[in-house]
């Protein structure tokens, strides 16, 4: 048992415990489970958290994907080599012709095409000179506001920076058409729009769980900020942090010795985890590549994540930093 798990989320949980049994009390007395009351006022929330006109929830991130493509009408798409492969599938299922590119050195894709969909992986923000893509997988980046003009994918996995407590997803737009479009793909159960529609709901249940967590989403980013920043400021000298501004859903460093690390961490009772251990030009999947990609190998050769989620304590962390310096210094690991 790790003395120091990966993630604890009954740390957040705990204290808004009473509040999220109201909300599900409340589904069961107007036994409302599927599209009512809770999903509506979700949506508008999650849209005006994210600083755009409308939201759609749906099952999960996987299918935001593929409801977003279907209605962008993307024929073909480039991802990242780093990213988590059910990007590649929710856009293939979507109708995408999908091809992986190769990364840089700071783990962001080296093609910017016009048919990219950048992945924001960790909760890491995009350079402001970067295109603005029409979407994105902002999965982990909860927090983030997206370009006027395009669309997000998201995800509410538990673990999420705005986690249900189960599978739920949305997409998030600023176009009127396009978010009916999306509205009718998700599926109704009295007619069907046409052959590309999917049933794709959120539970009532899930939707009112979230509008109490919205509530405290801030307060926790902030949390995840200020352990950022502790990490940031007793790693960066050893050169295994990433650059770049993120919201921290993970917490990743990288070191030559990454299987050494880990083990290290586990022997010590601290948590840890891969995000993510393959390319995706070494998994079979729905999709094209091309070449080498030397750089993406090398990143999921080395990445680690460390504990990272509201409650983790100043004292905890300094024990995890320990042991990666300790670590570290001894094996000469950094990137």
């Amino acid at each position: 048992m790790n003395l120091i798990p990966f993630c604890d989320l009954s740390r957040a949980l705990s204290p808004i415990r009473n509040e999220i049994d109201r909300a599900i009390a409340g589904c069961l007395d107007q036994s409302s489970f599927l599209r009512g009351v809770q999903t509506r006022a979700f949506e508008e929330e999650w849209a005006s958290f994210c600083g755009q006109k409308y939201a759609i929830c749906c099952n999960s991130g996987t299918d935001a994907l593929t409801l977003a493509a279907t209605a962008l009408g993307i024929s073909s798409a480039m991802i990242p080599a780093n990213t988590l492969p059910l990007t590649g599938i929710g856009l293939h299922r979507g109708g995408v012709k999908v091809s992986i590119a190769e990364i840089n050195n700071e783990g962001w894709m080296l093609e910017q095409c016009d048919d990219a969909v950048p992945v924001l992986i960790y909760g890491r923000i995009p350079d402001p000179y970067s295109p603005v893509a029409k979407l994105y997988d902002a999965a982990h980046a909860h927090g983030w506001k997206p370009p006027a003009k395009s669309v997000a994918a998201w995800s509410f996995y538990p673990t999420k920076s705005l986690g249900a407590l189960g599978d739920a997803g949305a997409i998030t737009t600023n176009d009127d058409a396009l978010a009916a479009l999306m509205r009718e793909l998700s599926g109704r159960d009295d007619q069907l729009h046409d052959r590309r529609q999917i049933t794709s709901r959120i539970d009532e249940i899930q939707a009112a769980i979230l509008r109490v967590k919205l509530r405290y989403l801030e307060l926790w980013l902030v949390q995840r900020s200020e352990i950022g920043e502790l990490y940031n400021k007793r790693l960066s000298g050893l050169g295994i942090t990433l650059s770049g501004e993120s919201l921290h859903h993970l917490y990743v460093v990288r070191v030559t010795r990454r299987d050494g690390l880990m083990a290290f961490l586990s022997q010590r009772g601290i948590g840890s985890k891969i995000h993510w251990a393959q390319p995706l030009h070494k998994i079979s999947g729905p999709w094209q590549h091309y070449g080498t990609y030397f750089q993406a190998e090398s990143w999921c050769d080395s990445i680690l994540s460390l504990p990272c989620f509201p409650g983790l304590r100043t004292d905890e962390i300094n024990i995890i930093c320990d042991a990666v310096e300790e670590y570290c210094t001894n094996n000469e690991s950094g990137i």
